[in-house]
């Protein structure tokens, strides 16, 4: 991305030059963190944040599960951090069954809740950072320096939005998971039938970090936590897209029902899944990036697509509506025992143009329940079409690459994989660097994932998205060969070393190409983020005592004798008024002889 002529790069932001000269550190000319006042947000017994806006000179900590009410509206601004305070677990309450035995439920006791934001069905959240100035949740104390690894998890709760959307849930309706709400109002109860709540706003250039909390163990043996992000029953005016997710406790993000629309996520080192969804939903989503590292207990399943409640006996008689999304050009890195994507619980999908790399296993396709993701196949609501893998399993042999698993129907193994090959699924090398190794949460060697340009990640005209939502590109997998990455200059990831410069061979060399820095390289064809204006900043007013003549950019080091009046009297009235600021204002980006 080419950066303005004002801006530099500090690990992995975007700084104008104005915050630096003016003594700032922070993006967008924030103040730095440590100089913003701290503002405790509480629930104010049951009435929420009120009609309310949060901007980047206030440090916000949510000391509870904090509601955004109905008909209330949140705006967060542009470079705004707020912080969730970590739960504190001190008692856990058990539960005996009817026949005496003991049941799997466990119910956590808190000294400190964690701290969450929840926005209720009918409620609205105004999120817009910008690619420059990203909004970022994490928890109470984070030194926001690069020092909290993918391996710190689970120290807030998270954020969820909830709306009227249709589930296929018994009652068409739930509750949202890990969350209460001690006043009795039922606001993080979601569903319906989608006519009254269509948004519940916009959340776009949002960095998520080390969320999730859990409050037990529900009856069904099936943990009670919050993700990075949850969308409940979401309605599909709501703009959901630049979201990153990191080392969440649970899910990076996580759909129940709903119609939301999801495009440009960026889902890393989540202890459980990237991307998972339930219930219902029958969106769309695009440009999907998730990477595991089960190794290091970062991801059990690239993506994990549930369709219904049916373990919980939750699911309405017909099971509709299935969950069903279509998800166009994603891409999955794994490294360990992982699984790319597991389809279980009724879950269908409509997957297209998607690339899924280093899995011990592609798609585990389950066939459990009633109306199961085998069933979902057979009704023709799953369709996987125009995908690639590679280095899956020992070899990239299509029951590595796709497996019916948990079933008993005799030929399901030759059906799913005859679809498999009908549709123009195979294994291809996208020739890219999908390899990552790293030290206490920190990427010690990069990724590149550019795909090679060849035919094989070249989109045909015949599987382009017919939906005019998609974006049309004609590339398989969530980033363009030509090496552009939709997740730098905004992430977390990018601050962790993620990512590292695609170079075409062909083409030069990285280095600062920007001409007003100190160290601008004039044969770089690559910026690589290195470009600094510090080296050559000093005194550039030739009247002062101190003035260098090699400096290129003022640090506000000068210093006048100025005969006995301070320096920034420049009009030598005895006085600094606005005369002086005029006179400045006036010289102000002139080059000086």
């Amino acid at each position: 991305m080419k950066r303005g002529i004002f801006e530099i790069v500090v690990v992995g932001f975007l700084f104008p030059l104005a915050s630096i000269a003016n003594g700032q550190m922070g993006p967008c000319d924030c103040p730095p963190l440590a100089e913003r006042p701290i503002v405790e947000v509480d629930d104010a017994n049951g009435l929420g944040t009120g009609n309310a806006v949060w901007s980047c000179d206030t440090l916000y900590v949510l000391t509870e599960t904090v509601f955004v009410n109905p008909g209330d509206e949140l705006s967060i601004m542009p470079g705004t951090v707020v912080q969730g305070r970590s739960g504190i677990v001190i008692d856990t309450l058990t539960f005996t069954l009817p026949n005496g035995n003991p049941s799997p439920r466990l119910d956590y006791i808190f000294s400190q809740e964690a701290g969450s934001l929840v926005v209720s069905a009918g409620a609205t959240i105004i999120a817009e950072g910008t690619v420059n100035c990203p909004i970022i949740f994490t928890y109470e104390g984070d030194p926001m320096d690069g020092s909290s690894g993918y391996d710190v998890r689970g120290k807030w709760g998270g954020l969820i939005l909830c709306g009227d959307g249709q589930l296929n849930t018994f009652d068409g309706n739930d509750e949202v998971e890990g969350v209460v709400d001690i006043t009795g109002q039922n606001r993080h109860v979601y569903g319906g039938d989608g006519s009254l709540h269509p948004s519940s706003g916009i959340l776009r250039y949002l960095s998520l970090r080390h969320a999730s909390t859990s409050r037990g163990i529900s009856q069904f043996e099936n943990g009670l936590e919050t993700n990075a992000l949850t969308l409940c029953g979401v309605g599909p005016q709501t703009t959901v897209e630049y979201i990153e997710a990191v080392a969440s406790g649970d899910d990076g993000v996580q759909i129940f029902g709903g119609l939301v629309n999801v495009r440009y996520l960026g889902l890393a080192f989540n202890a459980e899944d990237g991307l998972e969804y339930d219930q219902g939903w029958q969106g769309n989503g695009q440009f999907i990036f998730s990477i595991t590292d089960e190794l290091n207990g970062a991801g059990e399943h690239g993506g994990d697509y549930e369709g219904d409640d049916y373990e919980e006996f939750d699911v309405d008689m017909t099971f509709m509506p299935y969950s069903n999304p279509m998800l166009h050009n994603q891409t999955y890195i794994g490294k360990g025992d992982a699984t790319a994507i597991r389809m279980h619980n009724g879950a269908g999908v409509r997957m297209q143009n998607s690339l899924f790399v280093h899995y011990d296993l592609g798609i585990d396709f389950e066939d459990e329940d009633p109306c199961d993701a085998w069933e979902l196949l057979l009704f023709g609501e799953t369709q996987i079409r125009n995908n690639r893998f590679w280095a899956i399993g020992d070899s990239s042999g299509i029951s590595e690459m796709i497996l019916y698993n948990e079933g008993y129907v005799f030929n399901g193994q030759e059906e799913i994989e005859a679809h498999f090959i009908e549709n123009n699924n195979y294994a291809a090398n996208p020739q890219f660097d999908a390899d990552f190794t790293s030290v206490e949460g920190h990427i010690t060697d990069a990724i590149n994932l550019a795909p090679t340009l060849d035919s094989n990640f070249t989109v045909t005209p015949a599987y382009m998205p017919a939906d005019p939502w998609f974006v049309p590109v004609d590339y398989i997998g969530a980033f363009n060969a030509d090496g552009s990455n939709w997740l730098t200059c905004w992430t977390y990831m990018e601050q962790l070393g993620l990512f590292g410069e695609w170079v075409d061979p062909e083409v030069g060399s990285t280095g600062c190409t920007y001409d007003f820095a100190c160290n601008y390289d004039a044969e770089a064809t690559v910026d690589d983020g290195s470009c600094e204006v510090t080296s050559c900043a000093g005194c550039t007013w030739s009247e002062a005592d101190n003035y260098d003549p090699d400096a290129f950019w003022d640090d506000g080091s000068c210093l006048f004798t100025n005969s006995g009046t301070c320096a920034e009297d420049i009009n030598n009235d005895g006085q600094v008024n606005t005369g002086d600021l005029l006179i400045f204002l006036a010289a102000f980006g002139m080059i000086c002889p």
